[in-house]
């Protein structure tokens, strides 16, 4: 990009695209939290043969399911972090800028 170029960031939708992501966040902690107490409370299958063995792979099923989901809040999370961080310094440049024409008189 040569300086004669330039380039808009709409600073409204990236805070509303981390707004956003926060909410995945929120609504991924609940699936999240299940997953994880089927790890720990074994489902009682019954008394019969493969019970034992169904329940062990429940309990496999479960565990996968609960890392998958912690990897991708992991993800959206750093999504979210990266965003607010691009969203923040944008604000800030624009602080600059403004600053900057006031002190050179051009309100």
């Amino acid at each position: 990009m040569s300086y004669e170029e330039s380039f808009r960031v709409h600073l409204e939708s990236l805070l509303a695209f981390a707004r956003e992501l926060e909410d995945q966040l929120e609504a991924m902690r609940r699936p999240t939290d299940s997953m994880g107490q089927l790890r720990v409370r074994p489902v009682l299958l019954g008394e019969f043969g493969e019970a034992s063995s169904l329940a062990d792979r429940h309990r496999a099923a479960a565990e996968q399911m609960h890392d998958l989901l912690h990897t991708v809040r992991a993800a959206i999370a750093f999504a979210n972090d990266v965003t607010r961080m691009i969203a923040d310094g944008y604000a800030d440049y624009d602080v600059g800028v403004a600053t900057s024409f006031r002190v050179h008189g051009k309100d």
